[in-house]
């Protein structure tokens, strides 16, 4: 059959072509006709075919030649964008190639246009606001599964509870970054609905009408392009555009996010040519709703709004700061304040602290000022717009990822010094201190301070900072002492600023707080707490850490040997409140704007750095290279020779630029310190309160212990499931000078802690006081008056030690009998006796002194016999206390001078640099510190010394016949800047209006922030109706800063007399509504203002005075407050009525029966 061999298939047909033939072959022609198809195509000739060839039918044929997609017959629609004719005059091989060169001209000019785009993206004339999305850096790699940088996962809150997760859960030791919809939020700063979020399964509906306080996960922000357009001139108007990259976890055509107080212009998806969208505001949970008409992509989305406002009278967001320089002529300044809640009210974000990402900022502001941000400028321009305003563009550099809270942008007029550090990454860091150009001259110290205490941190964390400059810039007008804003922190001036009228108190609290705000840099910045329920994690470690840092830059100023009387009072006194919080809380119950604002105090700061440090003693009690107390005292320890560094520097490494909660944080230390502290850490963590320990002794001298929680209301019952792990130190006076150390962590020791010698034995529980605990001693066997005769005596020959007690001992013992009696556990004779010890303490012995003196003034308004008091004190305490012998400051009995020696008139302190028997080659860090205590307890508590001081305050009054007032210059100060508060306060509180008008004039007049600050609160102390009232008046007046306000009306309240207290209650409730006004009239001022008066309510005796506080609170129409202010003063009031009630008339009788003491002789003629 040769010849009539076929090819069934010699080229392919298309499917237009198999139509054709399909219908040339297998159809008849119509009509009868016999006309037929172009014989181009061929001829298929039937007969030619048997059943085994495939040849088709027309079900077979019909069904080849349909188009099927997903099961839906598409044939219709493929067939209806055929292509033209001529395409098939091409062969199938020069189609194909035809195809795949169009494919591949395509691709590059896609290629084109997005090199060109992201080019014109990155230029300086790029578009306001949109995102390079080139640039995005991935973010940092997590140790845990789940979205970088999305909210934590709160433990126990899962779906059955109403919350959807957004990942896989993290374990609760790993630290997960998972994304958690659902929890109670930030949540507004007016009244809202509360409850948890509902669960998102549904999809992403919901987020349309979302009503929870906190922000969903569906919608995560990875990236923020930041422009801001600000002038500085009236109304100072901001106009700014964000565009925000998101990773899109759940389908949705809605986005919730914060914004607050300004105007969104215009809303769009892909950026400012993209998609618009509709935007509905949500004022009451300062959230804004962006709603577009197609669903969000799960890559690439970008959002873009375009908003504007003026900058703020407040000092909170994106607001104005006033000063005046010497040329009388007024200047501006604009800075920001997040923390907490308030970067919404400069931009929309997703302002909660789990919600890290990376900003892009920049900012076109007035040619000639400066602009400071979170990062190093990557170039400053004029282009052709700016040139036509007389601004200039600020482009800075991608910040690391991080919270909107850190976010900062200061415009202004400045001065600086700078220094270069060896620290971080790159190995050096440009480290400049900012302030206004009149404070050029007093940089210097923060910036000194600031270069040794960066690479301190560094070396004992084991941690690189990861920028490469760090700013610190005096504010005029700050409502906070500091803020941490990564790169650039932000400080009050006299928080920052040092001047030659800088005393030593002023001089170390500059240092603490530099410290402080560059102890977040790392606990805080680079590892965040996951939500405000947890702030101890960032405040209570940099509150720890000041200290660390403080040493590091001034290791003669003894930050340690102060940090009890510095820390632990105040945090007690609020952690004995049935108001006070546990340090980490539920993160549903932290669910409103002014809940986040209540965990700013002494639990989060002050109980969270004592915590801490007692940890860090206890892992260190056993340490020979660095033993207690070297550690605190020496600086320079490394995570070589200090366990619990090298764990916090495996904490700080694994959680960098993420996240976390205190099972992270205490998981990862149990390696190091080699024991289960998520175990022991449990009850400080999560628990509210503290315990007492009760020290016991048995017939045969052993010691017990036993512990129960404590409260303002008493000593409650000890439950086994909940008692604390205790770490004790304990000394004993058979054993002095040698620090022991034991565990309690059920409510009764098992063993005795130690057996004592003798009855005249004591036991002194926490030695050294390292613990966060009180102590309570029973009666039985006398261990109260055997610790008040070791206050008063000698330490042992050889012991190492000047006295049998250490001066924190002391306090620690003052601190404790005050309290239990003030919760009616003990006989206030304890404290008293007590106090007695102090007038036989070292001339350096700061702490029990600092310890006892708040009380002493807080006796002075409680007790009835008020005068008899002060006499008391004077002639018991100060004046024996000045007279001890000045050849012996070691203490050891009330001694004093005598006969021939010429030192023998001569007192302990004295207003005088050579009136002082302590030669000044002797006078240690601690006599300058209490130098000025005893000096201003005395010109308050004894004639002889006010007149002293009063002598000297006159010596700086214009000369007699010369005419006074603002502009009469007075004479150059001669007092001693480390006297000058003792100076003032003692002069005020004789109560002249001479003396009050000197000190109103040198305020006016004064230009260091110190000098101004002493003046404006020695003010306080001024007595009488007349001067009371002024002084408020001055505080309401354009004269005070509304940020020093506070301080004068409490100082007032408190120190000016017993009239001065209603005095200052009446002005508060008649110019309510001038003082909310003067502190900016929203949601900061009304809790500025809700501080102020809880803190003046506490001062409070009488129980009706509780239903006075509820009704001034009640006053905050249209505000809402923490109830806990009301609650706290109302427990404070309680507690001194009850006091008063139980120990007044007690104390009076105690203090009839104390013999009189001699008189004090001073030279009150001498003028400096």
């Amino acid at each position: 059959m040769a010849g009539e061999h076929r090819t069934l298939r010699a080229f392919t047909l298309s499917e237009e072509e198999e139509e054709l033939a399909e219908h040339a072959a297998l159809t008849s022609p119509q009509n009868g006709s016999s006309s037929h198809r172009q014989q181009a195509v061929f001829n298929i000739d039937l007969d030619s075919f048997d059943d085994d060839d495939a040849l088709l039918n027309w079900e077979q044929y019909e069904g080849m030649t349909r188009v099927r997609c997903c099961g839906i017959d598409c044939t219709p629609l493929t067939r209806r964008f055929r292509p033209p004719q001529w395409w098939h005059s091409y062969t199938k091989r020069q189609r194909r190639c035809i195809l795949g060169v169009g494919i591949a001209l395509a691709v590059l000019l896609a290629v084109l246009i997005a090199v060109i785009a992201v080019a014109a993206i990155r230029g300086g004339s790029r578009s306001m606001g949109d995102v390079r999305t080139g640039d995005i850096p991935a973010p940092p790699a997590s140790p845990e599964a789940g979205q970088a940088g999305a909210p934590a996962a709160d433990p126990g809150q899962g779906k059955s509870e109403g919350q959807a997760v957004g990942g896989p859960t993290g374990s609760t030791g790993g630290g997960s970054q998972d994304a958690a919809a659902g929890e109670g939020g930030p949540g507004s700063r007016k009244p809202a609905p509360g409850g948890q979020a509902a669960p998102m399964e549904g999809g992403g509906g919901q987020l349309c009408s979302w009503a929870q306080y906190r922000l969903p996960s569906a919608v995560v922000p990875l990236y923020y392009n930041l422009t801001l357009n600000v002038t500085m001139a009236a109304p100072f108007p901001v106009a700014g555009e964000v565009a925000i990259a998101v990773n899109v976890t759940q389908d949705t055509h809605c986005v919730v996010l914060h914004g607050a107080e300004m105007e969104v212009e215009e809303v769009r998806l892909g950026g400012s040519n993209g998609q618009i969208g509709k935007v509905t505001a949500r004022p009451e949970r300062e959230q804004l709703i962006l709603e577009f008409s197609e669903a969000l992509p799960r890559q690439g989305a970008m959002l873009w709004l375009s908003f504007r406002y003026n900058l703020r009278v407040g000092l909170a967001g994106f607001y104005r700061s006033t000063y005046t320089l010497a040329d009388g002529k007024q200047r501006s300044l604009a800075t920001t304040q997040f923390e907490a809640a308030a970067a919404r009210l400069a931009f929309p974000c997703f302002d909660e602290p789990a919600f890290k990402a990376v900003f892009d900022v920049e900012v076109i502001a007035p040619a000639p000022l400066t602009v400071l941000s979170n990062s190093l400028p990557r170039g400053v321009h004029e282009h052709e717009a700016n040139k036509q305003a007389g601004t200039r563009t600020w482009h800075f550099k991608p910040t690391p990822h991080m919270s909107t809270y850190l976010v900062c942008v200061i415009v202004g007029e400045f001065a600086s010094t700078s220094q270069l550090v060896k620290a971080g990454a790159a190995g050096s860091v440009n480290v400049s201190v900012w302030g206004t150009p009149d404070r050029v001259k007093n940089l210097q110290y923060a910036a000194d301070s600031a270069a040794a205490i960066l690479p301190a941190y560094q070396a004992a964390l084991g941690v690189p900072y990861p920028l490469e400059k760090l700013d610190l810039v005096a504010i005029p007008d700050f409502s906070a002492g500091a803020m941490e804003n990564w790169g650039v922190v932000t400080y009050r001036e006299e928080a920052l600023l040092a001047s030659p009228s800088s005393s030593l108190l002023d001089l170390r609290y500059v240092t603490q707080v530099v410290a402080h705000e560059l102890a977040h840099q790392w606990f805080g910045n680079l590892v965040t707490m996951h939500w405000w329920s947890e702030l101890w994690l960032n405040e209570g470690f940099a509150s720890y850490w000041e200290y660390v840092g403080a040493t590091a830059a001034h290791a003669d100023y003894g930050y340690f040997a102060t940090f009890y009387s510095e820390n632990v009072p105040r945090a007690l006194f609020l952690d004995s409140k049935r108001a006070s919080h546990a340090l980490s809380l539920d993160p549903a119950a932290v669910n409103s704007v002014e809940m986040i604002e209540s965990m700013f105090d002494s639990i989060s700061y002050q109980k969270g750095a004592a915590v801490l440090r007692m940890l860090r003693a206890w892992a260190n009690r056993s340490n020979k290279q660095m033993p207690l107390p070297t550690f605190e005292t020496v600086p320079g320890a490394t995570p070589k020779q200090d366990a619990l560094l090298a764990g916090l520097g495996q904490y700080l490494q694994q959680h960098q630029y993420h996240v976390t909660q205190a099972v992270d944080l205490w998981a990862m230390l149990s390696g190091p310190l080699g024991f289960d502290v998520p175990k022991a850490m449990l009850s400080w963590t999560y628990q509210q309160g503290y315990p007492v320990v009760t020290a016991q002794v048995d017939k045969n001298l052993r010691v017990w212990l036993l512990q129960a929680p404590f409260s303002l209301a008493g000593i409650g019952q000890c439950d086994p499931s909940t008692a604390w792990w205790i770490p004790v130190s304990f000394q004993t006076s058979d054993d002095p000078g040698r620090l022991q150390w034991a565990e309690l962590s059920s409510c009764s020791s098992e063993k005795p802690l130690v057996t004592l010698r003798s009855d005249s034995s004591w036991v002194k529980i926490n030695a050294g006081q390292y613990g966060y605990y009180r102590v309570r001693y029973s009666l039985s066997n006398g261990t109260w008056s055997a610790l008040a005769g070791a206050a008063r005596s000698p330490a042992p020959a050889g012991s190492g030690a000047d006295m049998a007690l250490s001066g924190a001992d002391v306090a620690g013992l003052i601190e404790d009998a005050y309290a239990l009696a003030e919760a009616g556990e003990e006989p206030i004779v304890h404290f008293l006796d007590l106090l007695l010890a102090l007038r036989s303490r070292p001339a350096g012995d700061f702490e029990p002194w600092a310890t006892a003196l708040p009380y002493i003034y807080k006796l002075e308004r409680l007790l009835p016999c008020s005068t008899e008091w002060k006499a008391w004190v004077g002639d018991s305490l100060i004046r024996p206390y000045l007279k001890q012998n000045p050849g012996n400051t070691a203490g050891g009995g009330n001694r004093t001078g005598s006969g021939s020696n010429p030192a023998a008139a001569q007192l302990l302190f004295s207003f005088f640099p050579d009136g002082a028997s302590v030669p000044a080659a002797n006078q240690t860090i601690g006599y300058r510190l209490l130098r000025p205590a005893i000096l201003k307890a005395g010109g308050l508590f004894t004639q002889e010394l006010q007149v002293q001081a009063i002598n000297l305050l006159q010596s700086l009054e214009p000369p007699e016949g010369q005419p006074g007032g603002s502009n009469t210059p007075l004479p150059d100060n001669t007092i001693e800047p480390d006297i000058r508060s003792a100076v003032y306060a003692s002069a005020a509180r004789n109560g002249y209006w001479e003396i009050y008008n000197t000190l109103t004039e040198m305020y006016k007049a004064a230009t260091d922030i110190d000098e101004k600050m002493r003046c404006l609160l020695a003010l306080g102390y001024a007595p009488g109706g007349s001067n009371i009232l002024a002084t408020l008046q001055l505080a309401l007046s354009g004269d005070v800063r509304a940020q020093d306000m506070r301080a004068v009306i409490v100082t007032t309240a408190s120190s000016a007399g017993r009239d001065a207290l209603n005095l200052t209650w009446g002005w508060l409730g008649d110019n309510f509504d001038a003082l909310l006004a003067k502190l900016g009239g929203d949601f900061e001022a009304a809790k500025a203002l809700a501080t102020t008066i809880e803190r003046v309510g506490s001062l409070f005796a009488e129980q009706q005075q509780q239903a006075a506080v509820d009704a001034m609170l009640a006053r905050f129409k249209g505000q809402r407050v923490d109830p806990g202010h009301a609650a706290r003063a109302k427990e404070s009031i309680a507690a001194n009525a009850r006091w008063l009630e139980q120990h007044g008339q007690q104390a009076c009788a105690w203090i009839k029966l104390q013999p009189a003491a001699a008189s004090l002789t001073v030279d009150e003629g001498r003028t400096g």
